[in-house]
């Protein structure tokens, strides 16, 4: 792999990984900006769906509250007429009582544990003369309103005369003591139904389960899904979960145009990032190459030949200059014109390419003349070695757009030794004139710069 290749290459990761900094940069700062957003609505969905609960709970309290009522007056009835109880009469208030209200299954009296009174009759037949006492799911619940002496509502559960319920037991006590128990049997099913039937909406769904994760309304399986809002009931003796979960995930419009214009947005700019650098690299290129075979120019040679000469004196190193000049190729661009001299000029490049390390470095001066600096030389006389084989590469034709072109070259080799003090001026001055001394001889050849050009180049 070339120089020049491995050079592009760095040059190209380069830009791309500052590309890529830059459209992380960009593509953080756009997130961190559409997650506060996004943020924001999340939080205000929470409290959406929180005021959509509270309004469901309210509705519940307010139903059942006005059902509940009815065992409170009921009591006050009792207390009074507790003595004088007539069955029909009692019956007959229970009716009164029972066309007030909705969803209510059936209002009971038990006097002590033994259910004595019930309206309506008809399919609740089953339930008259039960003893609470019997009933192993049910007494709990009783014995609990009985030692508190206030309400306890239950259920829903699996009634006695069939089907399920919500049941009030309010415990009636005459001077301090135990008399009886009132019940209102409420038809769960129809009673919410009825309570949430105005609420319910496109955006929420939720659900209602007791506190051993039995449901009382819905589906009690929302209560296990992601971004599900759980609460617990305000309502006395209900320990009810609800659980409220937006029924489809809704990114709001402007979060997801948002993200796509940041990241387009951060996309641009790392890709004008990159070809600005990009750009920026090939002016480099251009103003310190050659434009049309690649090699370095005048500006890079003096640059690159001042560090290999500083390089050589610090490290005691060996260096070698070859001046390289085309025999006549004016002659050869007239003959086969300046398409096939530009042609030509490329091929030389690639022949002088060929013939040095990556270390070393050639370069375009003028319109056929080259200049080769040979650095970190094992031995001094490798230039001369390097001189004669780019003047046997030469001594082939050049196939060049359909033309068999001749060529060879005069080259001038200038040394400098592990010691001693030079400058660049100095040096391709000697490559210089050893360049002529070659073409004095007749060109084809090259010539080394000795102590007789040293003394016409100081007498000079």
């Amino acid at each position: 792999m070339t120089t020049k290749l491995l050079s592009e290459i760095k040059n190209n990761f380069s830009a791309m990984a500052i590309a890529s900094a830059v459209f992380i940069v960009f593509f953080v700062m756009f997130e961190v900006l559409i997650s506060a957003e996004s943020a924001k609505a999340d939080a205000k969905l929470r409290v959406a769906a929180s005021h959509y609960v509270a309004t469901l709970k309210s509705k519940v309290d307010r139903e059942l509250n006005t059902l509940l009522f009815v065992s409170n007056g009921l009591s006050s009835y009792l207390t009074i007429y507790h003595h004088e109880l007539d069955h029909q009469r009692v019956q007959n208030v229970l009716a009164d009582l029972y066309t007030r209200t909705n969803n209510v299954r059936n209002l009971a009296i038990a006097v002590g544990y033994t259910i004595t009174y019930m309206y309506p009759i008809q399919s609740n037949e089953k339930a008259i003369g039960v003893d609470y006492r019997n009933l192993p799911q049910q007494w709990p619940k009783v014995k609990e309103a009985i030692d508190r002496h206030q309400g306890v509502l239950t259920g829903p559960l699996d009634l006695v005369q069939g089907g399920r319920g919500l049941i009030y037991r309010y415990p009636v006590y005459i001077d301090q003591k135990y008399w009886g128990l009132l019940s209102t049997v409420i038809n769960s099913d129809a009673f919410f139904d009825s309570a949430f039937r105005p609420l319910l909406n496109d955006e929420f769904d939720f659900a209602i389960r007791d506190q051993h994760g039995k449901a009382v309304y819905g589906n009690s399986d929302l209560f296990h899904r992601q971004g599900a809002i759980i609460s617990t009931s305000d309502f006395p003796d209900a320990a009810w979960e609800w659980v409220v979960l937006q029924k489809t995930e809704k990114t709001p419009q402007l979060i997801v145009i948002a993200r796509l214009m940041g990241i387009v947005i951060a996309v641009l700019l790392s890709a004008l990032v990159y070809f600005l650098l990009r750009e920026r690299k090939m002016l480099t290129a251009l103003a310190m190459h050659d434009s049309l075979t690649g090699l370095a120019n005048r500006r890079l040679l003096d640059f690159r030949l001042e560090q290999a000469l500083a390089h050589a004196k610090r490290f005691k190193r060996n260096l070698a200059i070859l001046f390289v000049d085309i025999d006549h190729f004016k002659k050869l661009n007239d003959t086969y014109g300046h398409d096939v001299g530009d042609a030509l000029l490329k091929v030389i490049a690639t022949r002088l390419k060929s013939a040095i390390r990556d270390v070393d470095t050639v370069s375009r001066i003028s319109g056929d003349e080259f200049v080769i600096v040979l650095d970190e030389l094992n031995d001094i006389n490798d230039a001369n070695v390097v001189a004669g084989k780019i003047v046997h590469l030469f001594k082939e034709h050049a196939e060049v757009l359909g033309e068999r072109v001749p060529m060879s070259v005069s080259i001038g080799v200038a040394s400098f030794g592990q010691d001693g003090e030079e400058t660049t001026k100095r040096l391709l001055k000697k490559a210089d004139i050893a360049l002529y001394e070659a073409k004095g001889a007749g060109r084809n050849q090259f010539r080394v710069f000795t102590e007789v050009e040293q003394k016409s180049l100081f007498d000079s």
